[in-house]
């Protein structure tokens, strides 16, 4: 599991397909309770926030979710990383 962690950050869309493929409850069941069908949120999470996504769904089955402090740490990781994916260092090297 550290391992798929570690290749997480390198390619997080790769590891949640994956993941999705081959242990779907991983991907569908921390998204059962929104409004929404349950694929669509893991879909707009693997193009836009693959990493928080990958984050939430961890968090939400190993540490109970976003109530802990341990899943919020790692969902906040998660986006911090996809806003540097999607920035892609600008701001360092206008500098």
């Amino acid at each position: 599991m550290c391992f798929l962690a570690a290749v997480g950050l390198l390619a997080p869309r790769l590891i949640l397909v994956l993941m999705w493929l081959f242990n779907s409850v991983f991907v569908l069941q921390p998204f059962e309770g929104f409004g929404v069908p349950n694929p669509v949120i893991p879909i707009t999470g693997l193009f836009f926030l693959p990493t928080t996504t990958l984050g939430f769904c961890w968090a939400f089955l190993s540490f109970g979710g976003v109530s802990s402090f341990s899943g919020m740490l790692i969902i906040a990781i998660g986006v911090i990383i996809d806003l540097g994916l999607l920035g892609n260092g600008r701001g360092i090297t206008k500098r």
